[in-house]
């Protein structure tokens, strides 16, 4: 007798001992290589499905028909539950609970909740804080099972999460992948009166005055504070971070030119005579939250677990004899 039959007659004849007249309450809806999958655990893992069906329906009885879809598309997943948990085993592969403990603190923290938040969020989604740690310990034994089978760790770089910030944007994080940004100085000497040659000359003497301190060595921010008409002046002149297209075409034929930390020659522009010091060269990078790009490091991670986790699985399945018996 085959063992799919064996195990049959044995769950028949164990409901039917408990009484003759009893009626079967119980079932084999599928074999899993040599285990069994119940009608009662299919129900049980369908219960939060189904309550959350019977919530958006605003009803309290569900209908057969829909009950067997919801089976249909729940079964599979039970089935590959059992396959991942007898390698999970044979692997010897253990989750703590204190690391699930840890990782659930973690995600509360990452989405400025409560513990006692998440089970009321938890709870309106059909679902215990019991349940929720089941989930996320599967997903660590996931994560140390691709580990263990691939044999290749899995790293996120900068770039990727960047890559990503670009083509996914988060509301307030400014993101400029390998575009430089350049951070600027500058000295400004504004004309009394811009149509009198006689002001010009005066400020045009002054700004010469401002690039002799500079050319001997002072420090441009001072020289800044002592010379410019304009209120940034107070802070050493700092301009601002600009891309190239962001600068002003007078702008940036004087600063493109420039080494960091070198400062240009006059310029005759619209707003007076300045002088531009290239005080930086940086990438959008820096200007990203490292808690943004920590939690989208963690969730482009969980991304390719979960793909190499699916093509092992796949090639898991087709190794195995699934039988469906619903």
């Amino acid at each position: 007798m085959k063992i799919a039959d064996c195990l049959l007659v044995l769950l028949f004849l164990t409901i039917w001992a408990t009484s003759s007249s009893a009626a079967i309450v119980d079932r084999i809806v599928a074999i899993v290589n040599n285990d069994v999958i119940t009608l009662s655990e299919l129900e049980q893992k369908a219960a939060p499905v189904i309550q959350q069906y019977l919530k958006k329906i605003k009803k309290s009885k569900i209908s057969d028909e829909k009950k067997k879809e919801i089976y249909a598309k729940i079964l599979p997943q039970l089935i590959d539950e059992h396959l991942i948990e007898k390698e999970i085993n044979k692997l010897g592969i253990k989750v703590s609970d204190r690391d699930v403990d840890a990782t659930v603190q973690r995600i509360c923290q990452e989405n400025n909740i409560s513990l006692e938040q998440l089970k009321k969020k938890l709870a309106a989604d059909g679902f215990s804080l019991k349940d929720y740690k089941k989930e996320i310990r599967q997903q660590i034994e996931r994560a140390q099972l691709i580990n263990a089978q691939v044999k290749s760790k899995i790293v996120i770089t900068d770039q990727q999460v960047i890559s990503y910030l670009k083509k996914h944007p988060v509301s307030g994080v400014d993101i400029q992948g390998n575009t430089p940004r350049y951070v600027l100085q500058h000295i400004c000497i504004v004309p009394k009166d811009p149509q009198d040659s006689a002001s010009r000359a005066k400020a045009r003497a002054k700004a010469e005055q401002a690039l002799s301190e500079l050319k001997a060595g002072k420090d441009f921010g001072a020289v800044a504070a002592r010379y410019s008409d304009l209120p940034d002046g107070k802070t050493k002149g700092l301009l601002g971070a600009f891309t190239k297209k962001e600068m002003a075409p007078f702008v940036r034929n004087a600063v493109l030119r420039l080494k960091q930390g070198d400062f240009s020659a006059i310029v005759d522009t619209p707003v007076g005579f300045q002088i531009f010091r290239l005080k930086a060269i940086e990438t959008g990078t820096k200007s990203v939250d490292k808690r943004i790009m920590e939690k989208v490091r963690n969730e482009l991670y969980r991304k390719q677990v979960n793909a190499r986790f699916e093509q092992w699985l796949q090639d898991l399945r087709s190794k195995s004899t699934i039988r469906i018996l619903l």
